[in-house]
């Protein structure tokens, strides 16, 4: 901005100096002209006045005329004030009143000598190399009758030219340098007046450049620029308004992109990463907590996602695929979709990739051709029982009373087996579904434990299993719904009377925890294997197929058992070991 200021001012006064030279030039050209004339004019009057003389001096006899020509230039350049010279008709000198120089012998070659030996008069104006200043000369011819006598020339031998030019000159620079100053001032002044509001509108253009939308311009100091101090204020108030926008619109996409459960990777045509949201780290596994800027390839060594990025970026269309991530802690399935991004002209500049994990779906497949197939089994074993039995009695009316009955007997087993699959089945769907609990109540644990326990007392003396109850003399409250927790309380003592052999115990445990109730079943049965111990609380898991059939187990009871304490918001688990037993443990917050 300084320079703009020196600009401003170096601008008019280079114009005026240039002005000066001008005018100064023209000044002392007219002088110069103007003293050549008088200085000739003034010439030709003296050698008009001194004419006769010099005529007279050159008609003297021949012995004489030297004496009397050399007489006549001393006195007549002292009594003029000029230096005469008297050159022959061959222009050599005959006197000069400047003789003590010794340089006569060249006087006769001067351009005015030569030209008044062949015109009447001549004028010349030069540098004489022991004179400060130009010498003006004026030649004439003088003849007698006719006959040329030679050439008188006259000198001034004084500044009368170069003074007066000199002069000028003086007086044209010191005007000159008077106006150059003064114009300076003024100059400075202006443009200090014009810098100063352009330095506070490039400071807000500067300050805007930076980010900062708020510029402080006061009216004083862009007076003269009001019109562009408003445009500027204009522009950065749309600036802040779109860049706000510009903000809130990707700060809303990011936080879009980052809640979403599918991955989203966006890469420009060097596979080089411009965004990926949460969900695809975790999918892919990056190593990078900043991958923006690095290559796929660097971040996750995932081949599939190499191709199929490849691939939309070769061809410029979308791209489908399938992903298998290796565990730990378990192997996982990904569907890949991939679209080109384009710019404005419609030209691919990068993919996008997004990444639905579908485990969760695959194991829903899986569990739902397990239970489809596992329900067809359990029922299908009592139906095809069911029909042997009713077609034998249909088939032979003359069966005898004792067999037909036992027939009927086992076919209403049967129907009995049915039934509870069916009502277990559909206790698991509520359970499941959330339908079964009603609005929480306050229940003391101690009372459908108790229930439980009258209800399947009959079942363990006739099979002469030892029961226990430890319950807590306290009450223990918690949230719940009584009847399904009595449900619960009734399969884990059901179960541990089926697998207890004749004459084993079973104990059941109630106790209070810091935070939650503790039902514990312990029977000293046959126990479960470690491999079996993580699915026990699977639909229709068994860990013997064949004595499961035979106790009656629908194997539901567990997955019952498991669902309603989730839903109290509790947690279940076993501790079991072949021929030791097994430990039920259920915890639920106390209210």
């Amino acid at each position: 901005m300084r320079r703009l200021g020196w600009r401003f001012a170096i601008c008019p006064l280079a114009i005026l100096a240039l002005l000066i030279a001008a005018l100064g030039e023209s000044g002392l050209r007219a002088i110069e002209s103007a003293a050549v004339a008088a200085a000739r004019v003034r010439l030709a009057g003296t050698v008009a006045l001194l004419e006769p003389e010099a005529r007279a001096a050159w008609l003297a006899p021949d012995e004489a005329r030297p004496g009397a020509l050399a007489a006549f230039a001393g006195t007549a350049a002292a009594r003029a004030g000029v230096r005469v010279t008297l050159f022959g008709s061959s222009g050599a000198v005959l006197a000069d009143s400047a003789e003590k120089l010794g340089l006569q012998s060249r006087e006769g070659d001067r351009q005015e000598v030569v030209a008044a030996r062949t015109d009447e008069v001549a004028f010349a104006l030069r540098e004489v190399p022991y004179l400060p200043h130009r010498v003006a000369f004026f030649a004439r011819r003088l003849d007698e009758g006719g006959r040329p006598l030679g050439v008188i020339r006259v000198a001034e031998e004084s500044d009368l030219v170069d003074g007066r030019q000199g002069r000028f000159r003086d007086l044209v620079l010191v005007l000159g340098l008077v106006a150059l100053i003064a114009i300076g001032v003024v100059a400075l002044r202006t443009a200090r007046l014009v810098t100063r509001p352009v330095r506070a509108i490039t400071a807000a253009a500067t300050a805007l450049s930076h980010g900062d939308f708020d510029p402080q311009l006061d009216e004083d100091d862009v007076a003269p620029f009001g019109e562009l101090a408003g445009a500027i204020t204009a522009v950065a108030r749309n600036s802040r308004d779109r860049t706000e926008a510009g903000a809130s619109d990707r700060n809303k996409v990011l936080a879009i992109l980052g809640a979403m459960v599918e991955g989203v990777l966006a890469v420009d045509l060097e596979q080089r990463v411009l965004h990926v949201n949460g969900a695809a780290q975790r999918i892919l596994g990056l190593s990078s907590s900043h991958p923006e800027g690095r290559r796929v390839l660097e971040l996750a060594r995932v081949p599939e996602v190499h191709a199929i990025l490849a691939n939309v970026l070769a061809r410029g269309r979308e791209e489908h695929g399938e992903l298998r991530v290796v565990g730990p802690p378990r192997d996982r399935w990904v569907e890949l979709h991939a679209s080109p991004l384009r710019g404005p002209d419609q030209l691919v500049v990068g993919a996008v990739l997004v990444l639905h994990d579908v485990t969760e779906l695959r194991r829903l497949e899986a569990v739902r051709r397990d239970f489809v197939a596992n329900v067809s089994h359990e029922l299908k074993t009592p139906i095809a029982a069911i029909r042997g039995m009713v077609e034998t009695v249909l088939d032979d009316p003359e069966m005898d009373e004792a067999l037909r009955r036992r027939f009927l007997a086992r076919s209403k087993e049967q129907v009995l087996r049915l039934s509870a699959l069916v009502s277990d089945l559909l206790t698991l769907s509520r359970v499941e579904s959330g339908g079964q609990l009603r609005e929480p109540q306050r229940v003391d644990l101690r009372e459908p434990v108790e229930d439980a326990l009258a209800h399947l007392r009959g079942i363990a003396e006739d099979k002469g299993i030892a029961t226990e109850a430890q319950l807590a003399e306290d009450e223990l409250v918690v949230l719940g719904d009584a009847d399904s927790l009595r449900l619960v309380a009734t399969n884990l003592i059901d179960n541990a009377l089926k697998y207890t052999p004749a004459k084993g115990h079973v104990t059941v445990r109630l106790s209070r925890g810091p935070t939650h109730a503790i039902l514990e079943v312990k029977d000293d049965g046959i126990g479960i294997e470690r491999k079996h111990l993580d699915r026990i609380f699977q639909r229709f898991y068994r860990v013997d197929q064949a004595r499961s059939r035979e106790l009656g187990g629908t194997g539901l009871g567990l997955s019952i058992v498991k669902h309603v304490v989730l839903a109290h918001g509790g947690d279940v688990n076993v501790e079991s070991s072949p021929g030791q037993g097994s430990l039920f443990r259920v915890r639920i917050p106390l209210a």
